[in-house]
């Protein structure tokens, strides 16, 4: 399940995902939002993992991302930052870097204890 965060910060967009991040859930409400936000120039994207949050959902979901045509991360001038805040096992943490190689944007991963900080490194 994912929720709009209505008090991300200015020039972000933000969600709040429980669970895994399912197919509706990027088709429904990530990618619009993403496409929205793409159009407009800048992409800062906050993901918030709240309770089984599973964190392995958000590398199918970044491959699809990379692959539509309309948010055109070949041109990754348009996406500044994506923060991640979520518990993680150092397996994760160690793993999560790599990402970046999947969408060429500045990514980082949060500890929860470290939203507030998220919040800002994002909207920098």
């Amino acid at each position: 399940m994912i929720e709009p965060i209505e008090d991300a910060p200015a020039g972000t967009i933000g969600f709040r995902v429980t669970g895994e991040l399912t197919d509706a859930d990027y088709a429904d409400t990530l990618a619009p939002a993403l496409k929205e936000a793409a159009g407009s120039g800048e992409v800062r994207l906050l993901l918030v993992g709240a309770a089984g949050f599973d964190l392995g959902s958000l590398k199918s979901r970044f491959e699809e991302v990379r692959k539509d045509p309309e948010l055109d991360l070949g041109h990754s001038k348009d996406w500044r930052r994506v923060a991640v805040v979520a518990e993680a096992n150092f397996f994760i943490r160690q793993l999560f870097p790599s990402l970046s190689k999947v969408i060429p944007v500045e990514l980082k991963l949060f500890d929860p204890k470290a939203e507030a900080e998220a919040r800002s490194w994002v909207a920098a």
